[in-house]
């Protein structure tokens, strides 16, 4: 059965929580590496969840959007200019920026070449500037196989079937020959996502709080393992199923609009931006606290919430300043030129002002 629905407003929801999770999870990791105090343990986990939850959010979204364009070979190219607008002028930014920080301002303890700012910026490290981008090789790498269902669908449906046999056979280690993220798991993951849309648009799912609810106790299952250190889970395997379950509940409920807090709603416009700048900027806030020795006189666990509140208001501003203005204006440029040169005609003939 064919959805034609539009609205996602549970799925903007899970946007912001998705991104929140991997922002505390980092913030947990740094104050525990710094004075050995973290929440419930979480600094000694090895993820919280939340970038796999990230990575099915991103593979929903993007079929769900784009898959009326598959078979359609003229909007590949428009796809990937689309994704590449939205990915990369703001991750270059910071890189950059993260670099030459680096350079000027030595006490910051880090110190980075030219060419280590212009691999980290093409993805040709394992490990970038921005920790956290380390999860965008394998986003893009999905982009790619996106695209060529896009233009070709017949030709690249079989190579991406054996492409999904290939990793699993990596994850269960049948497979150990070559070691590369073009096999990992976390690539899976955000075809996984898909999946799921794929499902969402062709089928009604019945049940969906049941999904929702058994999605929710999986990740409330493997915290409170983690938390009393029961047993050493580090395949996101666990991670990744109750991220699907929890998807599929969210997605279905969304057939009936619902009104999204408006904080929730920004949030989730604003992830990437989160996602990309959070990283720096609670590294910059927890060093400014360090050396002012606030540590000393505010309770830490006080500490880590200031930290989190600064770093989620400055990735807004971020957002909004900065990621928003420059995909707008790139977007315009690149994607809808004629629009551009007439409004640039008609201000010209207004003006009398010549381009």
């Amino acid at each position: 059965m064919q959805n034609n629905r539009k609205t996602l407003s549970y799925v903007q929801i899970s946007r912001a929580v998705a991104i929140l999770l991997v922002l505390i999870g980092h913030v947990n990791t740094e104050f525990y590496a710094l004075n050995g105090f973290d929440w419930f343990n979480m600094g000694e986990w090895e993820r919280t969840g939340g970038v796999d939850f990230f990575f099915i959010v991103t593979g929903f979204m993007i079929y769900y959007l784009y898959h009326k364009h598959i078979g359609n070979p003229k909007k590949a190219s428009e796809f990937l200019q689309k994704r590449a607008i939205r990915i990369l002028p703001l991750y270059w930014i910071f890189t950059l920026a993260l670099g030459l920080m680096a350079y000027f301002v030595p006490v910051l303890g880090e110190h980075y070449s030219a060419t280590d700012i212009m691999k980290s910026m093409f993805f040709l490290v394992n490990e970038p500037l921005i920790g956290s981008a380390w999860s965008l090789k394998h986003i893009l790498f999905f982009y790619i196989l996106f695209a060529g269902l896009i233009y070709r669908p017949r030709f690249f449906k079989p190579i991406v079937i054996v492409w999904v046999i290939t990793t699993i056979l990596f994850e269960i280690k049948i497979l150990q020959f070559y070691d590369s993220f073009l096999f990992s798991f976390s690539s899976l993951e955000v075809l996984l996502g898909s999946v799921v849309a794929y499902i969402i648009l062709h089928y009604n799912i019945r049940f969906s709080s049941l999904w929702l609810t058994l999605g929710c106790l999986g990740f409330l299952l493997i915290w409170m393992n983690n938390i009393y250190s029961l047993y050493a889970i580090h395949s996101p395997l666990f991670y990744c199923v109750f991220s699907i379950l929890i998807m599929l509940g969210i997605a279905e409920k969304d057939k009936k609009p619902i009104k999204v807090p408006k904080l929730l709603s920004f949030l989730g416009d604003a992830s990437y931006s989160i996602y990309i700048a959070h990283g720096p900027l609670l590294m910059l806030y927890i060093k400014v606290l360090d050396s002012a020795k606030t540590f000393l006189t505010i309770n830490t666990s006080v500490m880590m919430t200031l930290v989190i509140l600064l770093t989620t208001g400055s990735c807004s501003i971020v957002y909004l300043y900065i990621e928003k203005p420059i995909s707008s204006a790139l977007r315009q440029r690149l994607l809808h030129p004629k629009d551009v040169k007439s409004i640039t005609s008609k201000l010209s003939s207004e003006t009398g002002v010549m381009d």
